[in-house]
């Protein structure tokens, strides 16, 4: 028997029951997070916190799993599967307990750090055989065509029947029933896990940990200072400015400190790459729409009173949407089709919800009109993590990949969105201000009585909310044109003009040609004349 197994299991379990172990765990993990975004109006209201701590730790889980991406490989050539597996799930479950349990909220961002570091060590043990299982060929993007769709749906799923458990009992149930879950997969780890090697051993010395410290460090003060930002109205307060020079230090002692290693932490190489910068500001683009998400959250609760098991179920509309660009990315993957219609639908159908949610700024609002909107979000959703994660990947070496997938992935899963959340808050606050502005001017609290007047305060409120809402809308409809002609414009590495290029080719060809006809007519001339001269 050789020393090292490259899959997961014993040799006596059956197929079919790894195949299906393997959904199991690839589920349970992808639904670990350490806050569920439909909990954290119950958790501020019980912790007395402010929600921009949550955030926080939301963002944390991100960083975590980005800080972790350079070294999965390197520790899965130090230990075994079993070991990772169970050091993981061991550390998830005491992590969970933690946050269920606690009322610090600094405890809670920073537990849902460490959980996003465990889980993406647990998430590429399962990636990497799913990879093989959909993909055979080796071609990544039909696996992307079913990963990013499956990983969607068991968030959004996972995040529904979490809300309703929290409302039917306690925020901190569903917490204390992870760590139990995480638990029962430890021993189901212990049963069917083998216990080999997947390759040769390698050493753990050469990991430069400053590198890890720098790199949590700069994205930890981004996050405060985006979280935190308009709450601490941003450079008037001390742990703002002090949360910014922490971010640009930390970041160029990061970029100096890989210059100085033979084996950098992270690679700066790739993004030299024109399919890399281009990836990156469509990613960026990406952000604008998944910013918007906070406007719609202000707006089914504060004006349409929508609880939290009701609001996180508009996320389960989003399912047949994320399937239908699963199968249109497989299909298209199949066929191997250019990618630019394919991207353009994604920006499409985000700029059709965006226009869509414009329109529906109304006090009232049918639950049932959020379908069509939330199917065109799905499908832009998951058409653009598959299409875009791809062309930035495309044609990268795997040791480059490994090296530079971290940054990658905490600018599209938390620089993007966390930048345009942030910004279209402060947005909404100043022309939410600006119709109250407006609104009162009709008002005349010396003709009307208290209770008048503050009923329609309320109503100011409200119309305010809404009037902001819809400028901002607005503004990114406008954007979204922008962001779809740069994606028809684009060139997605293939050669311009090449009408041109080939009209000349057949020139230069008729010329040669013509040369040549008369370099052959000339000998044949000679041949005569020579053939002339002896006859004579």
């Amino acid at each position: 028997m050789s020393d090292y197994n490259k899959g997961l299991f014993k040799n006596w379990v059956p197929k079919p029951v790894q195949l299906l172990l393997i959904l199991i765990f690839t589920f349970v993990i992808m639904s670990v997070n350490p806050v569920n975004m439909g909990n954290i109006s119950m958790m501020v209201g019980d912790l007395g916190t402010m929600s921009e701590y949550l955030m926080m730790a939301n963002f944390a889980s991100f960083i975590g799993m980005a800080t972790t991406m350079p070294l999965v490989l390197r520790v899965k050539m130090r230990f075994r599967t079993k070991e990772i597996m169970i050091v993981s799930l061991a550390v998830t479950a005491l992590l969970s307990f933690v946050i269920g349990t606690t009322a610090v909220p600094e405890i809670i961002v920073a537990a849902s750090f460490l959980m996003g570091f465990f889980k993406m060590f647990m998430m590429m043990e399962f990636i990497l055989p799913l990879m093989f299982i959909l993909s055979p060929d080796g071609k990544r993007g039909k696996f992307y065509a079913v990963f990013y769709p499956f990983s969607i749906i068991a968030g959004n799923i996972a995040g529904y029947y979490l809300a309703k458990l929290a409302y039917h009992t306690t925020w901190q149930y569903p917490h204390l029933l992870t760590a139990g879950l995480c638990l029962i997969l430890i021993m189901i780890v212990v049963i069917f896990q083998h216990n080999q090697r997947f390759a040769r051993k390698m050493p753990f010395s050469q990991i430069d940990w400053l590198s890890i410290v720098l790199f949590a460090a700069t994205f930890m003060f981004m996050a405060f200072f985006l979280s935190f930002g308009k709450t601490l109205n941003w450079f008037e307060s001390q742990n703002i400015r002090i949360s910014f020079w922490g971010t640009l230090i930390s970041f160029v002692l990061l970029a100096l400190r890989q210059l100085t290693l033979r084996r950098s932490y992270v690679s700066f190489g790739i993004f030299t790459k024109s399919n890399v910068q281009s990836g990156l500001l469509m990613l960026l683009f990406t952000g604008v729409f998944l910013g918007a998400g906070s406007l719609q959250n202000t707006y089914t609760i504060g004006i349409l009173g929508y609880d939290m098991v009701t609001n996180a179920s508009l996320n389960l509309m989003t399912v047949p949407g994320v399937v239908l660009a699963g199968v249109v990315a497989f299909l298209w993957f199949k066929n191997e089709r250019p990618l630019k219609m394919f991207i353009f639908s994604g920006f499409a159908a985000f700029f059709l919800n965006t226009v869509m949610m414009y329109f529906m700024m109304v006090p009232e609002l049918n639950y049932e009109s959020w379908l069509l909107p939330m199917i065109l979000k799905g499908y832009g959703l998951g058409a653009l993590f598959i299409a875009v994660w791809f062309y930035i990947l495309d044609k990268l070496e795997m040791e480059e990949m490994l090296q530079a997938i971290g940054l990658v992935l905490v600018f599209r899963s938390f620089v993007a969105t966390a930048v345009f959340s942030s910004f279209f808050s402060w947005l909404q606050y100043q022309f939410q201000w600006q119709s109250v502005n407006n609104l009162a001017v009709y008002m005349d609290g010396n003709l009307m009585s208290p209770q008048a007047a503050l009923a329609g305060y309320k109503n100011i409120q409200l119309n305010a909310i809404l009037v902001a809402n819809k400028k901002i809308y607005g503004l990114i409809s406008i954007a979204g044109i922008g962001m779809m002609i740069y994606v028809l414009q684009h060139h997605f590495g293939k050669l311009r003009f090449t009408r041109f290029r080939w009209t000349k080719a057949r020139f230069n060809g008729s010329k040669r040609r013509r040369q040549a006809n008369k370099e052959i007519l000339r000998k044949r001339v000679k041949e005569l004349e020579d053939a002339a001269g002896s006859f004579l």
